[in-house]
């Protein structure tokens, strides 16, 4: 399995609920958390596997924000040892140490994060785990850089039964003072790197993988993600329809492109993010109707100025009115 099939980067939605929850449970607004991160309102009763990945970051940034930079690292290292970590451990079972399965990490990882960029390299004699992205020294990048060093320090700790901290890190940030921070002060922090990289050294990687009896016995099963980009921004941007009337700039936005790219790439697979709002509006339109509700409540939701132009929109799309599609599910209804 390669990165290059994968053209959004995206997390489990399953993941994203973890985060909103222990956050709320910690004092922080769960709604606002929500609204703030650009995550979906109905997060925790939607039906989406996946969410973009950017919307993951701005909520560990907006998080941290409000917390201060101890507090949150040690929550964050709570969250990802207790309720995250051991979601993804029955996928080491098969492996015999550490270096064995830093060689499949990329697949691994790919598995509860289609896109992500990470890779099990080495360079001078010294062996890394490395994380890509292409938004170095953003808002949101330092944090993301973070939780990227967290997650892998816990999890080696998890499956070594130890207590290891990284003794050298990369950075792409040109600064680093949050990273800084919350790393021992004999770890060694190069910055302006190329990648993120969490120096793994020989003695770690040839101890053998200790899975506790304790851990999940249930394999969550694997999903499967889209692999043309259309289909891909289709999925993830079906939740905010619901909501608001999406513009093309906030599409871009939630999906972490420029307008210019986004656009671009949609054209190279012969659409167009109008094409696109059509039929997401077609399709969620017909989700709550067939959930019942009013033809006034749907086109306020889907940010229409009024029912006739939410009418014409969905008429273009389907061929028919939305009450003569909305009689037909009555029609179709088994009696009760």
């Amino acid at each position: 399995m390669t990165n290059a099939t994968y053209h959004v980067p995206v997390v489990q939605t399953h993941y994203a609920r973890i985060l909103v929850e222990v956050f709320s449970d910690y004092g922080l607004n769960k709604h606002e958390l929500l609204s703030d991160a650009g995550l979906p309102a109905d997060l925790f009763n939607m039906n989406s596997d996946f969410l973009p990945s950017e919307s993951i970051k701005r909520l560990i940034f907006l998080t941290s924000s409000q917390l201060g930079v101890t507090k949150f690292t040690d929550l964050l290292t709570l969250v990802l040892r207790r309720r995250i970590i051991p979601n993804v451990l029955h996928q080491f079972a098969s492996f015999d140490t550490i270096g064995n399965a830093m060689e499949h990490i990329a697949d691994i990882f790919h598995i509860d994060s289609p896109g992500s960029a990470v890779s099990f390299e080495m360079n001078h004699g010294h062996t890394w785990f490395c994380r890509f992205s292409d938004e170095a020294n953003t808002t949101t990048s330092d944090w993301s850089e973070m939780f990227a060093i967290i997650y892998i320090t816990e999890l080696i700790c998890t499956l070594t039964n130890t207590k290891w901290v990284p003794s050298k890190v990369r950075l792409q940030s040109r600064c680093g003072d949050i990273v800084k921070s919350a790393l021992p002060n004999q770890c060694q922090v190069f910055i302006g790197q190329e990648q993120t990289g969490v120096y793994i050294p020989d003695d770690i990687l040839s101890i053998p993988i200790q899975i506790s009896e304790s851990s999940p016995a249930t394999e969550t099963p694997n999903i499967q993600w889209h692999t043309s980009f259309t289909d891909s921004v289709f999925e993830l941007l079906r939740p905010y329809v619901r909501e608001r009337n999406l513009s093309v700039e906030d599409a871009a936005q939630l999906l972490s492109f420029s307008v210019r790219t986004f656009q671009r790439k949609l054209k190279n697979e012969g659409t167009s993010f109008r094409h696109i709002k059509e039929s997401l509006m077609y399709c969620v339109s017909c989700e709550l109707m067939e959930e019942g509700h009013s033809l006034t409540y749907i086109s306020n939701q889907l940010g229409y100025t009024s029912i006739s132009h939410f009418s014409r929109a969905f008429k273009r799309v389907s061929g028919l009115s939305p009450k003569v599609y909305k009689r037909s599910i009555a029609l179709n209804a088994p009696n009760t």
